[in-house]
């Protein structure tokens, strides 16, 4: 056992746990945008990792996340298009803040690319509090 392990107490021998039913539940929200790739390609990967292992997990399309529909659609050669056709495959998407995308004009994007916007004009979404109540653990990301 390392200092670290022994310090920390963990086993030295690192493995990775897999989830063996959906006993775990996730939500992403992702707030970043184009403009902050690096992070928004994490918040892609927590969903396809997470999934991959066997949770149950949703990704939320929040703030400037809501311009990736637009940005993929647009320019198709994007880094983390195939991270965002898995998620898409998958069946990973939640949907969209109907407010953000409609504050920063993306709205009509989002619906022409098959995603759901979750409120309107005039109210935020996804609602965390229910997220919470239906024992999602809500990770945002950007």
């Amino acid at each position: 056992m390392g200092l670290l392990s022994s310090v920390l107490g963990t086993n030295s021998e690192a493995t990775t746990p897999t989830a063996t039913s959906t006993e775990n539940r996730y939500a992403v929200l992702l707030n970043a945008g184009p403009s902050d790739t690096p992070t928004a390609g994490n918040g892609f990967n927590y969903a396809l990792e997470l999934d991959t292992a066997g949770y149950e997990v949703q990704l939320f399309l929040d703030g400037e996340g809501t311009k990736w529909p637009a940005e993929f659609g647009e320019n198709p050669d994007r880094p983390f298009n195939q991270e965002w056709k898995r998620i898409e495959d998958r069946g990973l998407l939640a949907g969209a803040c109907g407010y953000c995308a409609n504050a920063f004009d993306v709205a009509d994007a989002c619906e022409a690319s098959g995603i759901e916007l979750l409120s309107d004009a005039d109210e935020h979404a996804p609602a965390i509090a229910q997220l919470a109540d239906q024992d999602y653990e809500i990770l945002t990301v950007g």
